[in-house]
């Protein structure tokens, strides 16, 4: 049986691995030469790609166990692309950025490069964070040219912002959950 591959796979996958590699190695020049008006679709494949390949390496580590992480990660690339770059661009522009909206998304998609191994592998993937950190720091003093420590606080702000509404609900579910339990100790069934 003979297998042959569509033409364009083998240019699709050569831009993207010399796109990861740019943006991994040399952030700051792949920030700056790059083209502000190219097809929102490259970003997206490119985010698919990161998804599948950290989904398949996932996967590959489980033994098989997180099969499902090859279809869902892409989609959440997807969605953490999107409202991570409206978030971002937000907060840039209140720090005094002068970027516009969809190319930053678009920025945020190609840092999405850090999470094929962040998702990948869990271990090193908090490590990995704070690298994704910089690449998004970077797209601020690039992109939309803030100094590095605003560009940082626009950055990190949201993140600190996140990560306390969800501990201030995981407290109210909680909270909710074993009120729930202890108000109903000590009754008979």
């Amino acid at each position: 049986m003979n297998i042959t591959l569509p033409p364009d796979i083998d240019r699709i996958w050569q831009r993207y691995a010399d796109t990861w590699k740019q943006v991994i190695m040399h952030p700051r020049t792949f920030f700056n030469e790059w083209d502000h008006n190219e097809a929102r679709e490259q970003v997206i494949v490119f985010n698919i790609i990161c998804g599948v390949l950290a989904g398949i390496i996932k996967t590959i580590l489980t033994f098989g166990s997180a099969f499902s992480a090859i279809i869902v990660y892409p989609i959440l690339m997807l969605i953490g692309t999107l409202t991570g770059g409206a978030v971002l661009f937000l907060f840039f522009k209140l720090s005094g950025g002068e970027g516009d909206i969809e190319p930053t998304i678009k920025l945020v998609g190609y840092t999405q490069a850090v999470s094929v191994i962040s998702y990948g592998l869990p271990a090193i993937g908090p490590l990995l964070f704070f690298y994704q950190m910089l690449l998004l720091t970077a797209v601020g003093t690039v992109y939309h040219k803030l100094d590095i420590r605003t560009s940082l606080f626009a950055v990190v702000i949201p993140i600190v912002l996140y990560m306390v509404l969800i501990a201030l609900i995981a407290t109210i579910l909680g909270v909710s959950f074993f009120g729930g339990i202890l108000s109903h100790e000590g009754q008979v069934l």
